[in-house]
């Protein structure tokens, strides 16, 4: 069982306002009456995950909704955490190597344009920079999934396995199994991620995500 302290660190980690007034409420997809919790880590093929959830009912529409109060979602938000053993909670992760790659071809046509990935690395990811204040934890996969060090979801997919993990998901919450893929990235996948790193930069993001490397044991996949 989940303690009181838990929930109450669960709690305050997603109702974090960030510099530009956003939370980390807005990736959950929840349904209460189901009791399935799923929350969506940037460039993890979540938007397939999320389209296939609101496709079966399994989405309340609070803590994604824009249109809410803060105060709203985040008293939704109190009651999901204060039943947090109850849920079915799944989420799924990737390799941080390649995830920054991803990254780095999205927020280049939405707000980075003519930036180089090394400038991406070095002036985005090194540093506090203006499009993203707090970048760090939005990404960082260790925070976004444990308490204490401890894993705070039932299920945690692997991008690198995705359809067999969430065939999996579907099965455990009840719900048909559907190939939908949304939001595909559009840059040339043939190049291998590795590729994209020099020594220096693959020291950079080694540095930034020590904790998340290590816990989930990423390597290069020449390693």
């Amino acid at each position: 069982m989940t303690s009181q302290e838990v929930k109450d660190k669960i709690f305050n980690k997603f109702c974090i306002i960030d510099e530009r007034s956003h939370t980390l409420l807005s990736p959950f997809i929840v349904s209460r009456e189901k009791k399935v919790l799923y929350w969506h880590i940037a460039k993890t093929g979540g938007s397939s995950i999320d389209f296939l959830l609101k496709k079966n009912n399994l989405n309340d529409n609070v803590l994604d909704n824009i249109n809410l109060t803060f105060e709203e979602r985040k008293s939704y938000f109190r009651d999901v955490v204060d039943n947090w053993d109850e849920y079915s909670k799944f989420t799924f992760i990737r390799n941080k190597y390649d995830q920054l790659v991803s990254l780095y071809h999205y927020d280049r046509f939405a707000s980075l344009q003519n930036c180089s990935f090394e400038e991406f690395i070095k002036n985005h990811i090194n540093q506090k920079s203006s499009f993203y204040p707090n970048y760090h934890y939005w990404i960082d996969q260790h925070f976004l999934t444990t308490i204490d060090n401890v894993n705070i979801f039932n299920f945690i997919g692997r991008f690198e396995n995705y359809q067999n993990d969430l065939k999996k998901v579907c099965s455990d919450i009840g719900i048909p199994f559907e190939n939908v893929r949304k939001n595909l990235g559009t840059y040339n996948k043939s190049k291998n991620y590795t590729s994209y790193y020099t020594p220096e930069l693959k020291s950079i993001v080694d540095h930034h995500f020590k904790q998340e490397i290590e816990y989930f044991n990423w390597r290069h996949l020449n390693e």
